[in-house]
């Protein structure tokens, strides 16, 4: 069984004592750097991931994650009484709004920051309405998969990733992964950065979004943020959205536009407790 590793706190010292806590998570859990953007113009940021994690996040789960960061954020907090925001992108905000639910009845939740949330309902209703491979499709198919996983370096990560996937999902990766590239299927990995390590990285984060059922309860106000790429996407609804214009999947969290609209969200908090009557100050 792989051993989980506990989360690690990445911040500036001005964060411990910031009036307002925001914690950051990212899409690949072990993958801080993420936020070192959006970090270095946001210095309250907090991120939490989980270095050398990969093999564990081959077979993990939102729920599992939030529940573990969860309670890492709490044991921090717990004498600090300030109000807490959280923060992610695509899979990292699942995971966001998980650590709200999660956390909302012992904290002050003043808001999860989500941007670019991919359609996961509608790719699992997608999925439950596409035909099963039948057995004539899927046999080659396998075969070519086996072959691959064989001279794979990365075969371990792959096998715990393809082997948390419903069958449904399976058979989207047979027919969009493996007969779509067909013999140019990389063995490159798993150096992070490698055409493989990428590609087995948007697979397994398509996984755990499309694996996780979120409740229709939102566990605190959500501040909801788009790239532009995937505002364009199709079946995408952008109502409630700030769109951040010119801004595409992997870059958004670097663009100006968006540290801007974080920084608003942060000052936001401490007007409104300022005007309640609640003075906030560093622990």
């Amino acid at each position: 069984m792989t051993q989980q590793p506990q989360p690690v706190f990445d911040e500036a010292a001005i964060a411990a004592s910031a009036p307002v806590a925001l914690y950051a998570f990212p899409a690949r859990a072990w993958k801080r750097d993420e936020y070192a953007a959006l970090q270095d113009a946001v210095p309250a940021l907090t991120a939490v991931s989980e270095p050398g994690s990969e093999a564990a996040w081959a077979g993990d789960s939102v729920e599992a994650m939030a529940e573990r960061y969860a309670r890492a954020i709490a044991s921090r907090e717990e004498a600090k009484g300030r109000p807490i925001a959280l923060f992610g992108w695509s899979v990292g905000a699942l995971v966001a709004l998980e650590v709200a639910r999660l956390l909302r009845e012992r904290f002050d939740i003043a808001w999860v920051g989500a941007v670019d949330i991919a359609a996961y309902p509608q790719m699992r209703a997608a999925l439950a309405r596409a035909p099963a491979l039948d057995s004539a499709e899927r046999e080659p198919l396998d075969a070519s998969l086996q072959q691959w996983l064989a001279r794979s370096a990365m075969r371990d990560l792959w096998q715990q990733t393809l082997g948390r996937m419903a069958r449904a999902q399976h058979d989207m990766f047979l027919r969009e992964v493996v007969r779509a590239y067909g013999a140019a299927l990389p063995a490159d990995g798993p150096a992070a950065g490698s055409q493989e390590h990428t590609l087995w990285s948007r697979v397994n984060c398509l996984r755990l979004g499309i694996a996780h059922v979120a409740t229709d309860e939102v566990p605190a106000p959500v501040r909801w943020w788009m790239s532009q790429e995937m505002s364009a996407s199709p079946g995408v609804r952008t109502e409630g959205v700030e769109v951040i214009a010119g801004s595409d999947h992997m870059g958004v969290l670097a663009d100006r536009a968006l540290h801007a609209a974080v920084l608003r969200a942060l000052e936001a908090v401490e007007t409104e407790e300022k005007q309640a009557g609640v003075r906030i100050q560093p622990a």
